[in-house]
């Protein structure tokens, strides 16, 4: 009888001393909360872990999440380059070594006789690493720096994929996909639950798991929800996960300048009702104005699709600054709740990030083009490529009909919009659904 792969996995673990647990540069909350949990689950069996991933740093949104310290961004020491002599013809009296330039130079002064040049030899010890396991993440370069500079790595050590996106290239020497699943957590926890109660959840990896599975069915709203989630939901719960906290950190932390950049782009919501978007336009001095930054902007669209309920796809199109003297340009963010994969909606535009979240950056174009390039993009994905867009979206309180022209770089873009400067004031703000029913 063959073995399932939680069996794989488990015999794996126990061939290993010492694992790297890596996931995807562009990451969200499970591949993190489960990249942690599964740490856990390693070290409880008696392996040295380390996580990593590329320019991590932690936000306040995973705040819940505990050992987001332990994820370093870059590897180090990965292996040890050996020097070798021969002693068999002459011995070692003495030896010393110093720099010259960029060149560490030995001197060896023999006891007697003499060394020979084929006497000395070179080579590098095997990886620390025996065991590698990757989550959430399609494809290796998916992880970035990560793989670029350690490519040899990954390719001379056993992988274990771990992923539900149908999107992932089944690159380990062990693929756990389960497309059925709604998140890597679901997968990591049933590598506890096989682990037969010799590895067991605490209240912080129950929070973990539970905080990915609330974070990637949006608190199971999503259609590819199923009874064996809601299973292991109760089964975090019951354990101690801490779902009031995930929540929290979730739903309802929003900063004041995060409120006002909802606002400016709530004023400027559009609908297109042949392929069911809604899609908003921000400009520099949206986020001036509000004093807030780019990474306040998926909390901005988790506000948009929380209450765009006739929306099945929502968008931000936006100018960014420039980066360390680079010149800005406009970058759009699409995401849907209800499209398998939001990325093959827009893979004419070479999307980065994951099937929830496409990310797209134009170059040297203004916001007016690139919405149409985005636009038109997802219409043909849907098969409307003659759909027009709506000023408003159903008969939404919240959206203002004032007419005006978008400033600071948009070439006279014409929206339905509030002024920059003057916001139009809004009654009726609605709020996230923030409960786990």
């Amino acid at each position: 009888m063959s073995l399932t792969i939680e069996k794989q996995i488990s015999e794996s673990i126990g061939r290993s001393s010492q694992a790297l647990v890596s996931f995807r540069k562009d990451w969200n909350v499970d591949t993190v909360g489960s990249a942690l949990a599964l740490a856990h689950l390693l070290e409880a069996a008696g392996k040295k872990v380390d996580v990593v991933a590329d320019g991590f740093a932690a936000t306040k949104r995973i705040g819940f999440l505990t050992g987001t310290d332990r994820i370093t961004s870059e590897l180090k020491q990965l292996r040890q380059f050996v020097i070798s002599l021969d002693l068999s013809h002459a011995k070692v009296d003495e030896l010393t070594y110093h720099l010259e330039g960029d060149r560490l130079n030995f001197r060896l002064t023999p006891k007697n006789g003499q060394f020979r040049d084929r006497d000395v030899t070179t080579r590098q010890t095997d990886f620390r690493y025996d065991l590698i396991f990757t989550v959430g993440t399609p494809d290796l370069g998916s992880l970035g720096r990560t793989f670029d500079d350690n490519s040899d790595l990954f390719y001379q050590v056993p992988l274990v994929n771990i992923d539900h996106s149908p999107d992932n290239l089944g690159y380990g020497n062990v693929n756990f996909v389960d497309i059925t699943a709604t998140s890597c957590a679901e997968l990591v926890h049933r590598l506890y639950v096989s682990s037969e109660n010799t590895v067991t959840h605490d209240g912080d990896t129950a929070t973990m798991l539970l905080g990915g599975i609330i974070d990637s069915t949006r608190s199971f709203r999503t259609t590819n929800v199923t009874p064996r989630t809601l299973d292991t939901a109760a089964e975090l719960v019951a354990a101690g996960g801490r779902r009031d906290e995930i929540v929290q950190h979730l739903y309802k932390i929003r900063t004041l300048s995060t409120l006002k950049l909802w606002g400016r782009a709530l004023a400027r919501l559009k609908y297109d009702p042949e392929i069911r978007m809604a899609w908003s336009l921000l400009v520099r001095q949206d986020f001036i104005h509000s004093g807030s930054t780019q990474d306040c902007l998926p909390d901005v669209m988790d506000e948009l699709m929380a209450n765009a309920s006739e929306a099945e796809i929502s968008g931000l199109i936006y100018e960014q600054d420039g980066v360390g003297g680079a010149p800005g340009g406009i970058c759009a963010l699409i995401t849907s709740e209800r499209q398998s994969n939001v990325m093959s909606l827009v893979s004419d535009l070479k999307p980065t990030g994951h099937r929830r979240m496409a990310r797209i950056c134009f170059p040297g174009i203004g916001l007016q083009e690139a919405e149409g390039l985005v636009l038109a993009s997802i219409r043909r994905s849907m098969g409307r490529p003659n759909a027009r867009p709506q000023a408003e979206l159903g008969k939404s309180p919240n959206i203002v009909n004032a007419s005006s022209n978008l400033t600071d770089g948009t070439k006279g873009v014409t929206t339905t919009t509030a002024p920059i400067d003057e916001p139009k004031k809004m009654t009726g703000w609605p709020t996230s659904n923030s409960r786990i029913s």
